[in-house]
């Protein structure tokens, strides 16, 4: 971040505050990383979900193109050139529909979110999901990172998860 904190350490903090929410709310949660000192690729991290998860989200902050602004929060969909290829063309449309309900949430809790709320990108986590799979991006290395805008993000995340699953 901007103010010099590493990404990992404002992410672990998201994850705890979502943590507590997503429990509170009878939620069963898996953390793929729970500390400082785990070490699971975006494989490792595919494959446990895979095997044990109803859906997969990865938290993230972008780094940033260099400007003066926090662009805003948005979904890493997939590309449409591997919309035809297996396990992405069975699997697409749920890793969008996740996408597209944590934005809904977010932008219900009044964050902002960068275009439309989507990037397309080819991700290890997106490509070999079997589950509803995906990386949301809460901001840039300009955000706001304070208490206050994580647990506003968490409830714009529980939001998301909610309307997901009561679709």
């Amino acid at each position: 971040f901007q103010d010099g904190t590493p990404e990992r350490t404002v992410t672990l903090q998201m994850a705890q505050i979502l943590l507590d929410k997503l429990l509170a709310s009878g939620y069963d949660v898996l953390m793929l990383r729970d500390g400082e000192d785990v070490q699971l690729d975006n494989v490792a991290r595919t494959v446990i979900c895979n095997n044990v998860a109803d859906c997969h989200i990865a938290l993230h902050w972008d780094s940033g193109d260099g400007k003066n602004y926090d662009k805003g929060c948005f979904y890493i969909s997939v590309p449409e050139v591997l919309k035809s290829m297996e396990p992405v063309a069975s699997h697409w449309q749920q890793h969008n529909a996740l996408g597209e309900s944590l934005v809904a949430g977010l932008k219900n809790a009044g964050v902002k979110i960068f275009s439309s709320g989507a990037m397309e990108m080819d991700l290890t986590q997106t490509s070999f999901s079997t589950i509803p799979s995906i990386d949301i991006e809460l901001g840039d290395k300009k955000s706001d990172h304070s208490d206050a805008v994580l647990n506003q993000l968490a409830d714009g995340l529980l939001d998301g998860i909610n309307r997901y699953f009561m679709s």
